[in-house]
């Protein structure tokens, strides 16, 4: 279930990527960097999940080792009260011995094959699951990282798209009041070679 929500997750993340406003004549779109951080811190709480799925799966491992030690206890004290038994009579004790020493060995060596089995699953299941949930976790980060540095790099841009026509815009201002400057001086000086002048007579 964890690994199937880190899946739907990262199918999450990358559509708000392709769903992202484009930012004119450049490859880069704009996305919800809130939305991409809570998609992140989603994704890491569903890893330790497959970790402790992992520690599930051992603890049925050993459950079904000590079922499997009580069975062969169990059936050594069958044996044992069977050759009890059979002891009581004494033309059959060479017969009982040789019964007992056999069940005993059966039962030895079928605990000893099923609790190596038991072990062997159980290291197998383990390593399985802990290198699944290695696997998922690098990916992610790894996925994780690249959509954060990506978002960096178009933010980075962005804010040189936005300084740079702050820049043109400051120009194109003092431009224009120079402009507007020098036409007031044009004007004053018009109007001083309009005036009329006078002479006083006496």
């Amino acid at each position: 279930m964890a690994i199937g929500s880190i899946y739907k997750l990262l199918d999450k993340l990358e559509m708000m990527v392709l769903k992202g406003i484009p930012i004119p004549f450049t490859p880069f779109v704009i996305v919800n960097h809130e939305k991409i951080i809570d998609v992140l811190d989603k994704i890491r709480a569903c890893i330790p999940s497959e970790i402790q799925e992992a520690h599930s799966i051992i603890k049925r491992s050993e459950d079904i080792q000590m079922e499997a030690q009580r069975r062969a206890e169990n059936i050594l004290i069958e044996a044992k009260e069977k050759a009890e038994r059979i002891l009581s009579e004494s033309e059959l004790l060479k017969a009982v011995h040789a019964e007992a020493d056999r069940v005993r060995g059966e039962v030895i060596a079928e605990a000893e094959a099923l609790r190596k089995r038991s072990i062997e699953e159980s290291e197998a299941i383990r390593a399985k699951a802990m290198a699944e949930s290695s696997a998922i976790r690098d990916g992610s980060d790894r996925y994780a990282e690249s959509i954060l540095s990506n978002l960096e790099k178009n933010l980075s841009e962005m804010h040189s798209v936005v300084t740079n026509a702050q820049s043109h815009l400051s120009r194109t201002k003092t431009d224009s009041l120079d402009y507007i400057n020098q036409q007031n001086l044009i004007d004053e000086d018009d109007e001083e070679d309009h005036v009329p002048s006078y002479k006083i007579r006496r």
